[in-house]
């Protein structure tokens, strides 16, 4: 099994100069640190952990995402018994394949929509904030509010993400209909006309 932090500085409840100063830049947090000493503990009683490849592990309210590289979510997918121990001690267990990348992430939330665009602004200080624009017509599609949505996945980016319907694509959409509406009745009444 592959962790994010060494398993000697989970042991040693020290951490390393490399784990250390992954740590200070936000690379891993305490949680990380949390969640891989559980996942060590729980190791012996599910073999199959010996696959997995944990990139992190992050608690947002009562949900916890865990980031596995590419191929090994099956692994923790096929132990139902440790998914539903994650559930009762963290919360709803939410997986997610890496890299991270934030269209692909919010992809997987807002699925079976897709996002209009994405804005990024640079503010002072290399601090960074993203704007995702959603249809307006997807509310009723997307299972997570606009609240949850910046919550989840600015925890997971590590910057802050905001969400907005726009609801000019709506009345874009409702007026290209309109508009094609009339042009087919006025098709209807020349056909009439000529008959």
């Amino acid at each position: 099994m592959k962790i994010p932090v060494c398993r000697f500085d989970l042991e040693s409840d020290t951490l390393c100069p490399n784990c250390q100063e992954r740590f200070d830049k936000g690379k891993i947090t305490s949680f990380d640190i949390e969640f891989c000493k559980w996942l060590l503990e729980k190791e012996k009683d599910y073999p199959a952990l010996q696959d997995l490849n944990l990139q992190r592990a992050i608690k947002v309210a009562n949900r916890i995402i865990l980031v596995v590289k590419k191929r090994t979510k099956v692994v923790l997918l096929s132990a139902e018994e440790l998914i539903s121990n994650i559930t009762e001690t963290f919360g709803e267990v939410i997986i997610i394949e890496g890299p991270i990348k934030l269209r692909k992430i919010v992809r997987t939330f807002i699925d079976p929509a897709i996002e209009v665009g994405v804005n990024s602004l640079h503010m002072p200080g290399g601090y960074r904030e993203n704007i995702v624009i959603l249809r307006a017509d997807d509310k009723e599609r997307i299972p997570y509010t606009t609240a949850q949505l910046k919550e989840i996945v600015s925890a997971i980016m590590g910057e802050k993400v905001l969400f907005e319907y726009d609801e000019r694509l709506e009345k874009e959409d409702d007026a290209t209909e309109d508009e094609f509406e009339e042009s087919m009745r006025k098709l209807s009444e020349k056909r009439r006309d000529m008959e």
